[in-house]
């Protein structure tokens, strides 16, 4: 599964600290987690990028992030769709709708009014 950059950060955080909370329990990391993670960023990019400076003052997490960035792309992890509590994974979304081109168009308004003319 290969992800951006930013969304692999993001994707490889989340399943640290959901798979390994062991890391975040030492010294308190968790609760500065929380404070540093109320000032993140909006966008993805921002985000990530905040996950690495927060990342920086702790290299035993660094260390794990890389490394679970590097198992996101190979393929040796996946990331589930799942309820928290379940094994059971959860629906995938609908796929969108497919993109309405002219002729989509045209024809939908030829079967619907037939006897219209051009």
């Amino acid at each position: 599964m290969m992800l951006e950059g930013s969304l692999n950060n993001i994707h490889a955080f989340i399943y640290l600290i959901k798979n390994q909370p062991d890391l975040f329990l030492i010294e308190n990391r968790d609760e500065d987690l929380k404070q540093a993670s109320a000032n993140f960023g909006e966008t993805e990019d921002d985000i990530a990028e905040n996950i690495l400076e927060w990342c920086e003052k702790y290299p035993d997490i660094e260390n794990a992030l890389s490394l679970t960035r590097q198992r996101l792309d190979s393929g040796e992890i996946q990331l589930t769709n799942r309820l928290p509590g379940t094994t059971k994974p959860i629906a995938p979304p609908p796929p969108p709708p497919p993109k309405v081109s002219r002729e989509t168009l045209l024809n939908a308004i030829q079967e619907s009014f037939p006897n219209q003319s051009k």
